[in-house]
């Protein structure tokens, strides 16, 4: 069988000395996505936070997302790799992110935003999380474009060969599986049905945390383990444990999210 060889650039411009990659435009289109969504909501009255604490908050919590991302890769995926090698910390059009390191890092920074301004920390969260999962279906798309993630070596007639960072096995585009499911399913889940129940402090994040982690944990299924940790007890991935406690925490966020009236903050 003919398999389709991938073989597309990573870089999404290239004038002169400019260059943007795939990946990179995908977090600035992810961010101007949340941005006017959230903008979008406050001036609709659906989040009672000014458009200038958003601002301030998106702002912010889009530094936080890089840092947490890159330093959750680090720890949890390679740390022996940065210890030996601790330039290539700062490398990061080398690429290596981890979405469970940005999440914690982002709801850290939430946190902190929410006490000093005196703002329901849930309420800030619920309405990132109705737009997030378009960064999620942007960078996911990015991961294959730069052919990276891939999947397991698979003969489904729409498997993909790899061949800049694996060998010529074809593999599940599992990076497809994960935009889908994580980006598009995701957001007309959010859209169309969390974002009618915003009177319900912390349900949007529990169905975005619970839905995320059910759908990485099932394409984990699909998805070539990092070759550095391998599969824990021989048979699933440091991604699936990590999104088993997204399952929880989702369970129990949309348990206790409760109806009432949110305070118009208008710093």
């Amino acid at each position: 069988m003919d398999y389709y060889v991938h073989n597309l650039s990573p870089m999404a411009i290239e004038i002169g000395w400019f260059i943007l990659p795939w990946y990179w435009l995908s977090y600035i289109l992810g961010f101007f996505a949340v941005y006017f969504g959230m903008m979008l909501f406050s001036k609709n009255k659906k989040v009672h936070i000014s458009k200038t604490l958003i601002h301030h908050y998106l702002s912010l919590g889009f530094l936080w997302l890089i840092l947490g991302g890159r330093l959750g890769y680090i720890f949890i995926y390679n740390f022996s790799y940065y210890l030996k090698e601790p330039s290539k910390v700062f490398a990061l059009w080398e690429g290596g992110m981890s979405f469970h390191g940005a999440l914690i890092a982002v709801g850290l920074f939430s946190i902190y935003f929410a006490r000093k301004y005196r703002i329901a920390f849930l309420s800030l969260t619920d309405g990132v999380s109705i737009f997030a999962p378009i960064g999620l279906f942007l960078g996911r798309g990015a991961n294959f474009i730069n052919g990276e993630l891939a999947g397991r070596v698979s003969d489904v007639s729409w498997a993909v060969i790899f061949p800049k960072f694996y060998d010529n096995s074809p593999r599940h585009p599992s990076q497809l599986y994960e935009a889908f499911l994580e980006g598009f399913i995701l957001f007309l889940i959010q859209f169309f049905w969390s974002s009618k129940r915003l009177e319900r402090e912390g349900f949007s994040t529990g169905v975005f945390v619970l839905c995320y982690g059910m759908f990485r944990f099932f394409v984990e299924f699909f998805r070539n383990p990092d070759p550095q940790i391998g599969l824990y007890f021989g048979l699933i991935t440091m991604g699936q444990i990590l999104c088993s406690l997204m399952i929880i925490l989702g369970l129990v966020l949309i348990v206790k999210s409760d109806r009432k009236s949110i305070t118009p903050v208008e710093k």
